[in-house]
């Protein structure tokens, strides 16, 4: 990803996380649909993107079905349960893989191991508000999004910081 690219997706998601925390009560009552809905397309805008440009096809049907999800977020804008559902099926679908990717890295990467508990404690949550969706569990999640959104852009500046350096370089 080209610098600025990842610097203004890492501003504006920082700038996101920050703006739920401070208007999550507002949100809740008047846009929980289109504020998620429009998270989980540009999820799925970005990886569909990103594999284009990759030519990695058969990797697309997972970003279609993230539109789907974003598509049926929008429709559901006037009814909870349905929010509170597809949220959580989207939140495990994406804890999931970054939770198959931090496996994966974690002999290369020194914070996949906080990865893989943010993802465990995400899909917990996320069936429990599929098994009970309401207006707690919503309010919960819409919190945890804030976070995850910041740590989303901050877990990647912060592997940097910590990654151990090559021996033999002299600066």
């Amino acid at each position: 990803m080209p610098k600025y690219l990842k610097w203004t997706k890492t501003v504006l998601y920082i700038l996101a996380g920050i703006l739920i925390f401070i208007f999550y009560k507002s949100v809740m009552s008047s846009g929980l649909a289109f504020l998620v809905g429009g998270v989980i397309l540009a999820y799925a805008l970005e990886e569909m993107a990103f594999r284009i440009v990759r030519r990695q096809y058969a990797e697309l049907a997972e970003s279609v079905i993230q539109f789907v999800l974003a598509v049926l977020m929008f429709l559901s804008y006037n009814d909870l349960t349905k929010i509170c559902l597809i949220w959580g099926v989207w939140a495990i679908i994406r804890e999931g893989r970054e939770m198959i990717e931090a496996l994966v890295s974690i002999r290369e990467r020194r914070l996949a191991i906080v990865d893989i508990v943010e993802s465990i404690v995400v899909i917990v949550l996320s069936a429990m508000m599929i098994l009970e969706p309401g207006e707690h569990h919503a309010t919960v999640h819409l919190i945890l999004l804030g976070i995850e959104l910041i740590l989303e852009v901050t877990f990647p500046l912060l592997e940097e910081l910590v990654k151990p350096k090559k021996a033999g370089k002299t600066e």
